[in-house]
């Protein structure tokens, strides 16, 4: 594990003081205080953020409902909150882990001890959806596009969808809604233009007549979802990020194993109430993101960084090994998990 940087654990604190302010976050987390009988066979408990509940995200409620967390002796206690509010919460101590890799990425390029230890999406999933009015890419100039936050990977493949497609970013507002279910709010009271979605989302809104304009991943190859956490807290608590890090894996194989397709589907019909024909669409255009064991090839996260570097107006040189570390994987790997 990297040591932390004095300069990191500056910026750290600055970072924290200067964006935290009272009633920016509230957790509430019951029960973590066990009576000393029980410390040996309860398992630990890990508050981990999610950003939303799209099929993007689902390994961590699929992994927690199928008992590969559990058998990790890990308990996450999952914690929805928009991008750079965790990301707050996390430097601050008040999360253990984060599954949001874009907006740690953008808090890693301003000099904050963050790191990727796991990848749930290789490449993203999200599609651009716009009113049922709006037949193409070039009708959203001069309208609003809601993206979950600005510096986070939907507002950067936002912004790498309409460059790409000669848009003028000046003419056109991305409005930061914070969590996947503001954006459908804004989307269905039509205060928004369009919107970059995740599967089955996307496809739900394609069903009822609305438009798909563009996949993410023909026009920026970030990540959206994985595992990050601090430095510093992985140092005092490698226990967590291990079991975590080993029930995800676990979690990815069993999903991509095509014995197991029919379960993956049906329970994505219940997750999200939708039927079998919408649920199977959906998992087919998700499974083309997912990481089949936890990794990125570099090459994509080197083009991630010179995109982050680029639109963050980011002098300073990264590489990969900036932003991961992919030795607790390595070791969940040749301990054999399955």
């Amino acid at each position: 594990m990297s040591k932390e940087k004095p300069s990191e654990s500056c910026a750290a604190k600055q970072y924290v003081f200067r964006q935290l302010t009272p009633a920016v976050i509230v957790i509430a987390v019951v029960g973590l205080l066990s009576p000393s009988s029980w410390a040996a066979s309860a398992p630990t408990k890990v508050t981990i953020h999610v950003p939303s509940k799209s099929l993007s995200i689902m390994p961590y409620y699929f992994g927690k409902d199928k008992g590969f967390f559990g058998s990790e002796q890990i308990e996450p206690q999952l914690v929805m909150m928009a991008p750079p509010t965790a990301i707050v919460a996390l430097v601050g101590g008040e999360l253990d882990f984060s599954s949001t890799t874009g907006a740690a990425t953008s808090a890693i390029m301003r000099g904050l001890p963050l790191r990727r230890f796991f990848y749930v999406q290789a490449e993203p999933s999200h599609a651009l959806i716009a009113q049922p009015e709006i037949k193409s890419i070039q009708e959203l100039a001069g309208k609003v596009i809601g993206v979950t936050s600005l510096t986070d990977a939907v507002g950067m493949s936002t912004t790498m969808i309409l460059r790409g497609n000669n848009i003028d970013l000046s003419r056109t507002t991305l409005l930061a809604m914070g969590v996947t279910d503001n954006t459908l709010k804004a989307f269905a009271t039509r205060k928004i233009a369009a919107t970059l979605l995740a599967p089955p989302y996307a496809e739900e809104l394609e069903a009822k007549g609305y438009n798909k304009l563009a996949d993410a991943r023909t026009y920026a190859p970030l990540s959206f979802i994985g595992l990050v956490g601090s430095l510093e807290a992985v140092k005092k608590s490698p226990h967590k990020a291990q079991g975590v890090v080993a029930a995800l894996y676990r979690t990815m194989l069993y999903m991509h194993s095509p014995a197991n397709r029919n379960e993956v589907i049906q329970y994505i019909a219940r997750y999200h109430n939708i039927d079998l024909p919408l649920a199977e669409k959906a998992f087919r255009a998700q499974m083309l993101s997912y990481s089949k064991d936890g990794t990125k090839p570099r090459k994509l996260v080197e083009r991630e960084i010179e995109i982050y570097r680029e639109t963050l107006k980011i002098a300073k040189q990264f590489t990969p090994d900036d932003l991961e570390d992919m030795s607790l994987l390595r070791k969940a790997q040749e301990s054999g998990v399955r």
